[in-house]
């Protein structure tokens, strides 16, 4: 578990199963996802018993679930991985998703052999892209009529950030 002031990272578990189900079937932050809905509570519980060994943790605010960060595609050989947030929307606006994400990063550049942390995103989610630059992230590239989401065809931005160089 890594907790910092009034923030916990711990790993996810089956009993968090309820919590993910909400926040990834909330139709209102659809716009945020690649897949579809609904998720169901039988594929989150078998993706848990077969996912690789991602870094996939609950944020907890004041000893509460307030969302979900993750480093995932982790790739050890090409020292990268990518890098997921989503913060249910009773916790937005406090700060918790840039403190969550700035624990997690520092944890991977100071204990893993991870030099490049990337994600991506959808490029019209402009408040996502911002909040990416602000900690940290640049644009590596942008993939023209990349998802098919709600009736049109939508780009997808990728970015990263580099471990600092000592």
């Amino acid at each position: 578990m890594l907790c910092e002031g009034e923030i916990c990272l711990r790993p996810i578990s089956t009993e968090d199963t309820n919590f993910i189900l909400e926040l990834r079937n909330d139709l209102s932050d659809s716009i945020s996802y690649f897949s579809d809905y609904p998720l169901y509570d039988f594929e989150h519980v078998n993706w848990l018993r077969t996912k690789s060994k991602d870094i996939d943790m609950i944020i907890e605010y004041k000893g509460e679930k307030a969302g979900r960060i993750r480093m995932s595609n982790i790739d050890y050989r090409n020292q990268k991985c990518e890098f997921g947030i989503h913060i249910h929307k009773k916790f937005r606006n406090k700060g918790i998703a840039y403190k969550s994400s700035m624990l997690l990063i520092k944890y991977v550049f100071e204990n893993l052999p991870i030099r490049k942390i990337y994600l991506h995103t959808l490029e019209d989610n402009t408040q996502a892209v911002e909040f990416f630059k602000k900690l940290g992230f640049t644009t590596e590239g942008i993939f023209i009529q990349e998802i098919y989401k709600d009736g049109k065809w939508r780009n997808m931005i990728r970015m990263a950030i580099f471990k600092p160089s000592n």
